[in-house]
């Protein structure tokens, strides 16, 4: 097999976790780490043995330019780590210069009192790139980080294995604590709060409706030991609303679906409050003379994520629920991936959030670059067959664990009769 191009933009954690990922693969050979700040990407290739990495400048909002860097240097895949702001300049990139395409996530948030725009942002690149990906022969596969993305092949899996399908829930749990800090987030604190200030939208009888923030679709949940029931709330995310809208899934019966977090009463407490005080966007403001942006203020005091590393202490689990029927019985799926913050830190130097998001996409560029992947064009998780990526997971280091619980009918346990 030759060995082909890859180009990572944005080398933060995830995108570290990506490029490192890469770099074990024999399909792939220079590995361009491309940021517009280029220390972390120079920290990767300087620790990395017989490195194939090459590390460049670059803006992912520069379109002309990165189209023209791409066919320079024979780019196969084009890994996008950065915020989901970026992701029309480099789908716009990719389909002019013909590179396979993978990102993490779509611009999905809206605050409330905002009337949503009319089509979610994946649809809207679905609609506007699909043709040119088509017309390439090439591939662009939207939102495959962990959730989304892993979550959307669990969907798929167990979709595929029901006669009937009626309701998907993504559910993502998690009990650790951090040690040292009064008060820490696991990923990017300004993502989490405007995802806890956004506008829930979901599926529910087949329509995307929407909620109040941490206020809709509240319930307590069992999850896997050792983390046992935690409540959940319903928060705007990708995957709530395209896996309710999927047409195969509608087809086959889907009318309701919704993406939650388990939340602290702490965190709840805060988001609400930042809320309040209107310090969850990026609105920029001026501040004495200094345009700065709300979020930025809220979270400048908190630890990054990157430096927490052995001090969380915990468990996560991510997952998708799936019911419907089988041969007439009643039967649900719950497939998710569970795992350990201080052992993933200790095995990777990153945080299980961080690996848990960079390790699919990786999967999916290997898969592209071996031609086990044979869709075209731009789509989500969910289109893809979810049979090879269920295999492969695992040896990725997503461990996946299946519960299938089938609700049988009384006649197949008939009850003693009473004596007179």
């Amino acid at each position: 097999m030759t060995m082909k191009n890859a180009l990572v933009l944005g080398t933060g954690g995830v995108g570290s976790v990506i490029g490192q990922r890469l770099h074990t693969y024999d399909c792939y050979g220079d590995i361009y780490l491309g940021d517009v700040e280029t220390q972390f990407a120079e920290i990767l290739q300087a620790k990395t043995d017989n490195s194939r990495f090459k590390v460049v400048k670059l803006d992912a909002n520069d379109p002309v330019a990165l189209a023209a860097f791409i066919k320079e240097k024979k780019i196969f895949v084009t890994v996008n780590a950065c915020p989901s702001f970026v992701n029309p300049s480099v789908l716009t990139a990719c389909a002019e210069a013909g590179s396979n395409y993978v990102d993490m996530a779509s611009d999905c948030y809206v605050p409330p009192g905002v009337k949503k725009y009319g089509k979610s942002s994946f649809e809207a690149e679905i609609e506007k790139y699909n043709d040119d990906f088509v017309k390439n022969d090439t591939t662009a596969v939207l939102s495959m980080g962990m959730d989304p993305g892993a979550v959307n092949i669990f969907a798929r899996w167990a979709v595929d294995r029901l006669d009937i399908a009626t309701s998907i829930r993504v559910l993502d749990a998690d009990n650790a604590e951090v040690k040292g800090y009064r008060f820490a987030v696991l990923f990017s604190p300004e993502t989490l709060f405007e995802e806890l200030g956004a506008v829930p939208y979901y599926v529910k009888d087949g329509r995307i409706v929407s909620g109040k923030p941490l206020e809709t679709e509240v319930e307590v949940l069992r999850f896997p030991d050792p983390i046992g029931f935690m409540k959940t709330y319903a928060v705007a995310h990708e995957e709530g609303v395209s896996l309710g809208i999927y047409p195969p899934f509608v087809a086959k019966g889907v009318n309701y679906s919704v993406f939650k977090y388990t939340l602290s009463d702490k965190v709840v407490n805060i988001a609400k409050s930042l809320a309040l005080l209107d310090l969850d966007n990026w609105k920029k403001m001026k501040v004495d003379g200094v345009e700065v942006a709300p979020v930025r203020v809220a979270t400048a005091r908190l630890p990054k994520p990157a430096q927490l590393g052995s001090t969380v202490e915990g468990y996560s689990c991510v997952g998708t629920e799936v019911r419907g029927m089988k041969d007439g019985v009643r039967t649900e799926y719950f497939v998710y991936t569970m795992d350990d913050h201080r052992e993933t830190y200790l095995r990777y130097g990153y945080s299980l959030t961080v690996v848990q998001t960079g390790l699919p996409p990786a999967l999916i560029c290997r898969l592209l670059a071996e031609g086990r992947i044979k869709e075209r064009g731009v789509m989500m998780p969910e289109a893809l067959d979810p049979e090879i990526i269920m295999r492969e997971l695992p040896d990725e280091g997503i461990p996946i664990y299946v519960e299938q619980r089938r609700v049988e009918p009384p006649s197949r346990f008939p009850l003693p009769k009473n004596k007179k």
